[in-house]
C-alpha cells in the first residue's frame, strides 16, 4: 500500500488519529449505518503469503472473541475485515482522554479520581476473565476516560494475537513496563497477569514513578522478574499505608500472593483506609472459599450507576464480637475499628482478676509445701538456736508422758507448728517447747500485681540485601572501596551488614555513578545506575537567526541551536538560500564543557517550515532536492518555504518520491508505507 489509506472495506477514512507499534488508528465513517467509527489497521509488512493467511485467521478468531464481550466499560467491536492486504477492525469511536494523556498532564492523580476509575476498569476485566479472555496489554494508553466520566478499556484480545504473530515480521511490540513476571518469561497467564499490570499503573498514578524503569528492555525485564519496587510509602510518607499495601500486593511476583481477581483489588482499593495495619503480602494467609454470587444493584441507583456498578461481594454478618470476614479467596484482614469502652474495661478487669487469682494460688501452694517440708525434714533451714529441754518417759495413766531430760535439736519455723509428730524409731512422744510463736501469716488484704511491661522486641536482623543494576550490563561495582573481578552488573549482594555503604558503578568510556545507601536488616534495597558517556554542550547563534544548522551532517533546525554532544571534535554547517554555506568546527574537551559560537551571516533569512516524515516500517532515510535531511524515520526537519521533492528510501523496499509544498512558519506531515521490491 504505497498511497495513503482512503477506505477500509465499506468504511471511509476521515482522518488519522494515531500510530503505534501495532498499526494506525483512523477516524472512519460507516455510510451504511451513518455513524462515526474508529478503524484500527494492523501491520502485516514482512509476512509471506502463507504467514499472512495464518495471521489473518488468528486475527479473526481473536477479534471475534473480543467482539463477544458486552460490557459498558469495554470498547465495542463492530466489524472485522481485509482490504487489499490491510487487516482492520471497526470499533466504537471514543471522545475523551487516555490515562496516559492524563499522567503526562498531571503526573500524579488524586486517589478520589483513581478509585472510581479502577472500579470500572476492574469490572470490565473481571467480565473478560469470566469469558477466559486475558487482556495481556493493560497500560495507560489502553484506558480511555470519556467526557461523561465513563471509562473504557480498549484492545481486548489484540495483544495475544500480536505477541504470537507479529514477532515473525520483526516488529517490536514496545517496552514491557506493564507486563507481569510470568508474561515476560513467556509462561501461561491468567487474569492475575492483568492484576499485576493494574498494580504497575496504580503505582505510577500514586507515586509519579514507574516501579520498573530502565534505559532498555533488558533492564526492565530483569527488574520485573527479580526486583521488588520501593514501597510507595517509602517514596512518599504522605501515602496512606493501606494504599501502599494494596499496590504492593497487586505487584507480588508470585501470582498466588496477588489479588486473585480484579474485583478483590477494586474492593481493597475502595477500603484502603481500613488496611493500615495489614501485613506485607509475603506474610499473608490465603483463605479459599467458594465464590458467592453478587447481589443485584439497589433499586434506588440511577440507570448509569447500575450500568457501571462493579460486581461486589455480598455483606455477610459475622457473629457478635467476631472480626469481619471476606467471603472470597483473599487475605483475612479485619478493619481497624475502635471497640466500645465498656467491653474493653470488662476484658481488662477479667484479665486482672484471673492474674491475681493465679498468683494467689501459687503463693498459697508454695507456703503450704514449705510448711510440710519443714515438719518432715530434720534439716534446719535457718541457724539452730540453743538446745531445748525435752522430757521422755514411758506412758503412764491416760497416756500422759512423764518428764525426762534429753538434748535434741530444736526446730525453727516461721509459723506455729503443732507438736504432734512421733518418731516410731524412738518409740516415744517428743514434746516440743518452741520459742514464742510468731504471728501466723495470713493472706494480705491487698495484693500488688506487677503490670507486665511491653514485650521485648525481637533483635533486628543484622544483614540485608542489595541489588545493583545498570543500563549498561557488565559495569564494574566497587563496594565500600573494595572490588572484585566478578562484581559486575547486574549483581545481588546477600548478607550485607546493616548500615550505610558506598557503592560506585563504573564502565570505561562512561561517567561513573556513586551513591551512598543505607541497608536495613532483613530488607532488600536496589541501586539502578544510569551510566552516560561524557558530553558537553554547544550553543550556535546566528545574526540574523533562523538559519538551518547542521552538526556532523545532522540537521538541528533553525538557529539558535543548543545541542548536547560527545566529547571530541565536531563540525557544523550553516545553510540558507541566498548565501554560501558557512562551515567551521569546535572541540568539547571535558565532561560538562559548554561552548558558544555566534556567526553573523548577514542578509535576510528566507522563511522556512517544518516537514515531519513517518514511514511503515520505520528507519528510512530522507533526501530533499537530492540533499540528505534529518535522521531516519520518524524524523522532522526544516526546509525553505516552497515546493520540494522528497526521496524516501529503505533497504529492501521501493523508494518513494513525494512532492511537498512547505508552508512558511508552518508544518506538513508526510506518512508513507513501503512496498516490497
Amino acid at each position: 500500500m504505497a498511497g495513503a489509506l482512503t477506505k477500509a472495506g465499506r468504511y471511509q477514512i476521515v482522518a488519522e488519529l494515531g500510530r503505534g507499534s501495532m498499526g494506525v488508528v483512523y477516524q472512519g465513517f460507516d455510510p451504511v449505518i451513518g455513524r462515526v467509527v474508529a478503524i484500527k489497521t494492523i501491520l502485516t509488512e514482512g509476512l509471506s503469503t502463507a504467514e499472512f493467511e495464518e495471521y489473518k485467521t488468528r486475527f479473526q478468531r481473536e477479534a471475534q472473541a473480543a467482539g463477544l464481550l458486552n460490557h459498558p466499560n469495554i470498547v465495542t467491536i463492530y466489524d472485522f475485515g481485509e482490504d487489499n492486504g490491510v487487516l482492520y477492525l471497526a470499533m466504537e469511536f471514543l471522545e475523551g482522554k487516555s490515562v496516559q494523556a492524563l499522567v503526562e498532564e498531571q503526573n500524579i492523580l488524586p486517589v478520589e479520581t483513581i478509585i472510581p476509575m479502577y472500579e470500572q476498569v476492574c469490572s470490565a476485566l473481571d467480565s473478560a476473565h469470566t469469558h477466559k479472555i486475558v487482556h495481556r496489554d493493560i497500560k495507560p494508553a489502553n484506558i480511555m476516560i470519556l467526557k461523561s466520566g465513563l471509562v473504557k478499556v480498549m484492545d481486548f484480545g489484540i495483544a495475544k494475537m500480536m505477541s504470537t504473530g507479529m514477532t515473525q515480521a520483526g516488529q517490536i511490540l514496545g517496552t514491557p513496563n506493564y507486563m507481569s513476571p510470568e508474561q515476560v518469561r513467556g509462561r501461561p497467564v491468567d487474569g492475575r497477569s492483568d492484576v499485576f499490570s493494574l498494580g504497575v499503573i496504580l503505582y505510577e498514578l500514586v507515586t509519579g514513578e514507574k516501579p520498573f524503569s530502565g534505559q532498555n528492555i533488558t533492564t526492565v525485564i530483569y527488574k520485573i522478574i527479580n526486583e521488588n519496587p520501593i514501597p510507595p510509602r517509602e517514596l512518599d510518607a504522605s501515602i496512606h499505608p493501606g494504599l501502599s499495601y494494596v499496590i504492593s500486593k497487586a505487584l507480588a511476583k508470585n501470582p498466588d500472593e496477588r489479588y486473585q481477581s480484579c474485583r478483590e483489588l477494586a474492593e481493597d482499593l475502595r477500603n484502603y483506609k481500613n488496611l493500615g495495619g495489614a501485613p506485607p503480602p509475603s506474610a499473608t494467609v490465603i483463605v479459599r472459599v467458594p465464590p458467592i454470587q453478587a447481589p443485584p444493584v439497589g433499586a434506588g441507583a440511577s440507570p448509569r450507576a447500575q450500568a457501571l456498578q462493579p460486581q461486589v461481594r455480598p455483606s455477610v454478618q459475622p457473629p457478635v464480637g467476631a472480626p469481619p470476614m471476606r467471603p472470597m479467596s483473599v487475605q483475612v484482614i479485619p478493619p481497624v475499628k475502635p471497640q466500645p469502652r465498656q467491653t474493653s474495661s470488662t476484658v481488662w478487669l477479667l484479665l486482672v482478676f484471673f492474674l491475681v487469682a493465679g498468683l494467689g494460688g501459687g503463693y498459697y501452694f508454695f507456703r503450704y509445701q514449705q510448711g510440710r517440708l519443714m515438719q518432715e525434714s530434720p534439716t534446719p533451714t535457718t541457724p539452730a538456736p540453743a538446745p531445748q529441754q525435752v522430757t521422755t518417759s514411758s506412758p503412764t495413766e491416760g497416756g500422759v508422758p512423764a518428764s525426762s531430760e534429753s538434748a535434741v535439736p530444736g526446730v525453727t519455723a516461721p509459723e506455729t507448728v503443732t507438736p504432734e509428730a512421733t518418731s516410731p524409731a524412738q518409740g516415744a512422744v517428743a514434746e516440743f517447747k518452741p520459742e514464742p510463736a510468731q504471728p501466723k501469716e495470713t493472706w494480705p488484704a491487698e495484693v500488688v500485681v506487677p503490670t507486665p511491661g511491653p514485650a521485648k522486641p525481637a533483635p533486628a536482623p543484622k544483614f540485608g540485601q542489595l541489588v545493583v543494576t545498570s543500563n549498561l550490563p557488565g559495569a564494574r561495582i566497587t563496594l565500600d572501596g573494595k572490588s572484585d573481578p566478578g562484581w559486575v552488573t547486574p549483581r545481588t549482594f546477600s548478607d550485607l551488614p546493616a548500615g550505610t555503604h558506598s557503592v560506585v558503578v563504573a564502565k570505561e568510556g562512561y561517567t561513573s555513578v556513586e551513591q551512598s545507601l543505607t541497608i536495613e536488616g532483613g530488607r532488600s534495597s536496589t541501586m539502578a545506575a544510569n551510566l552516560t558517556a561524557p558530553s558537553g554542550e554547544i550553543n550556535i547563534e546566528t545574526s540574523p537567526p533562523g538559519v538551518e544548522v547542521f552538526i556532523d551532517g545532522r540537521s538541528y533546525g533553525p538557529s539558535p541551536v543548543q545541542a548536547s554532544l560527545p566529547l571530541g571534535k565536531h563540525t557544523y554547517r550553516l545553510v540558507h538560500p541566498g548565501m554560501d554555506p558557512y562551515e567551521s568546527s569546535f572541540e568539547l574537551k571535558y565532561d560538562g564543557h559548554m561552548m558558544r559560537r555566534t556567526v553573523n551571516v548577514g542578509g535576510a533569512v528566507v522563511p522556512t517550515g517544518i516537514v515531519e516524515v513517518r514511514t511503515i516500517p520505520p528507519g528510512a532515510t530522507v533526501h530533499a532536492d537530492g540533499q540528505r535531511v534529518g535522521g531516519t524515520t520518524p524524523t522532522s526537519f526544516r526546509l525553505p518555504a516552497g515546493a520540494h521533492t522528497l526521496t524516501i528510501s529503505s533497504s529492501g523496499f521501493r523508494p518513494i518520491q513525494k512532492r511537498v509544498d512547505v508552508p512558511a512558519g508552518g508544518s506538513i506531515a508526510v506518512n508513507e508505507t513501503f512496498s516490497r521490491q
